[in-house]
This record gives C-alpha cells, structure tokens and sequence, in this order.
C-alpha cells in the first residue's frame, strides 16, 4: 500500500515539476519574443529616410 501511495506522489511532483517549467519558459519566451519586435521595430525606424509631413487637404474648400 505504501508503494502505491508513493507512486502517486511521485506522478504527482513530476507533474507539478512539467507545469512550473512550461510556465517558466513561457514567460522567459514571451519577454525574448517583445523584446526582440522591439529591436526590429526600432531598426526599422531607423532606415526609413525622413519624410516631410503629408499635407494636409482641406476637402471644405475648393
């Protein structure tokens, strides 16, 4: 009876392990993940030349 109770609570703490580490690297991926569209997103905006603002249209007049 001890045996069975034993397994149980090891099948029990592997699970417990399995889910801390996917939740763990979930947040680790996730903050890898922003950061590098936030590099890409500042690189990009420094390629594109600068632009004059568009003009803008005043469609009431004509």
């Amino acid at each position: 009876m001890a045996g069975i109770h034993r397994a149980v609570l090891l099948r029990a703490v592997a699970a417990a392990v399995v889910l801390a580490v996917a939740f763990g690297s979930e947040h680790v991926v996730g903050h890898a993940l922003a950061r590098r569209g936030a590099e890409l997103a500042a690189h990009q905006h420094q390629d594109r030349p600068h632009r004059a603002p568009a003009r803008q249209v005043d469609l009431l007049r004509h």
